[in-house]
């Protein structure tokens, strides 16, 4: 039975979640330093990777939908009798969501703690203090519905917001869409890099798998499926795309110094005035927070599939082990001096994992055995080499430039 708009609207999910944990710190900050740093001459990465994005989230759905297992236990599936495979896959799985969610945690109680000092005129280590013991509730009682929810209707508004701020502030749509052709000005692979990790990340297709599994059944709630993901990604993306416009249209050779995620208030006053720095502490907060919260239950998440937790991501490992990666990045917004720079590396380091994950991804939903009629197409297969291999190139090129930077 065709279901109408409002009801795929009401029966919208996973894929709200993905959309939720990318747009924080991370997305405000690495957005706001392209724009401020090169203009609209990065946007083509971000459209790039939303549009790989939802291909890989599609395929994410479809390879759980079909096999009825979340990408852990499909990815094993593949070759169930060849210990390599199966301890190759989870070694990958294994390294890959362990740095990126390290990574990822450092900027996001950054962003919150900077954002929560700055409005309530607290130190920043005190503040830091307050997103590590709310995050920590989060993961020990479980109970954080609430406050997702209450976090996401901010991240709504500085969306909305910056939507706005972008069409009043009549940028240069010429420049607007030349910044759509693929280039890499000197001294941007980094922010490249960034651009492309804040939107596309590897561990979040795992996650998406798990819920998926979840909500759906059935390959016949396949378009549901697809519906939730195309909306909630250009929602993601619409959001990205007018932060990074803001930024380069209002800070661009201003001169401006990228030492704070705060910097980011700055491109909302030409709308706000004097109410963009509360605005923004206010939004800045509620998205580092959100992605913490997010960040703990990914990883919990997903290691408890990995190692069979009792108890899913609420089992006693599961509760250390995201308390561990909390408390690291309650240490890392504490005492951070670099808060700016640590965020927009984070990006980066999620960008440089994406491919391993994508390219298991893609052995599952190539694999006839397990997928049947649902196997890829070649569009999909494009794209998700297409994505695979501008990571992996942007990565590499990045690390050359640090490693051959050593040496002069």
């Amino acid at each position: 039975m065709k279901k109408s708009f409002a009801e795929r609207i009401k029966n919208m999910g996973p894929a709200a979640i993905i959309t939720s944990a990318f747009i924080g710190p991370g997305t405000i900050t690495s957005c706001t330093v392209a724009g401020i740093g090169f203009g609209y001459a990065l946007l083509w990465a971000l459209v790039f990777s939303g549009i790989a994005l939802i291909i890989l989230m599609e395929m994410s759905a479809r390879t759980t939908l079909a096999t009825g297992m979340n990408l852990v236990d499909s990815s094993v599936a593949v070759a169930p009798e060849n210990q390599a495979w199966k301890w190759l896959v989870r070694i990958v799985f294994f390294l890959t969501v362990l740095v990126a969610c390290f990574a990822f945690q450092a900027g996001n109680e950054i962003g919150a703690a900077r954002g929560l000092a700055d409005i309530c005129g607290l130190p920043i280590p005190a503040a830091a203090i307050i997103i590590g013991v709310l995050t920590l509730a989060t993961t020990w009682i479980g109970s954080y519905k609430t406050l997702e929810t209450i976090m996401q209707l901010f991240v709504s508004l500085m969306g909305v917001l910056f939507l706005i701020t972008a069409l009043v502030i009549r940028p240069d749509w010429g420049a607007v869409l030349k910044g759509l052709i693929p280039t890499l000005p000197e001294g941007s692979y980094v922010n490249a890099m960034a651009l492309i990790g804040t939107t596309l990340i590897g561990m979040n297709l795992i996650v998406h798998s798990i819920s998926c599994q979840e909500k759906y059944h059935s390959t016949e709630e396949l378009g549901d499926a697809k519906f939730d993901i195309v909306v909630n990604i250009l929602i993601g993306v619409i959001i990205s795309v007018s932060i990074l416009i803001t930024g380069a249209t209002v800070l661009y050779q201003s001169n401006v110094s990228v030492s704070s995620p705060l910097v980011f208030t700055q491109a909302l006053e030409p709308v706000l005035g004097s109410w963009a720095r509360i605005v923004g502490d206010i939004g800045l907060t509620a998205a580092g927070l959100s992605s913490a919260v997010a960040v703990s239950y990914t990883i919990r998440s997903i290691f408890s599939r990995l190692f069979n937790w009792e108890g899913g991501s609420m089992s006693m490992p599961a509760k250390i082990l995201g308390s561990v990666v909390i408390v690291f990045g309650t240490a890392f917004a504490m005492f951070s001096k670099t808060p700016a720079q640590i965020i927009v590396a984070a990006q980066a380091i999620s960008g440089f994992a994406l491919p391993f994950i994508a390219i298991v991804l893609l052995v599952v939903a190539n694999n006839k055995k397990l997928m049947g009629e649902r196997r890829n197409k070649l569009f999909s297969n494009i794209v998700g080499v297409l994505a695979v291999v501008v990571t992996l190139y942007l990565g590499l090129r990045n690390m050359f430039n640090v490693i051959s930077g050593l040496f002069h």
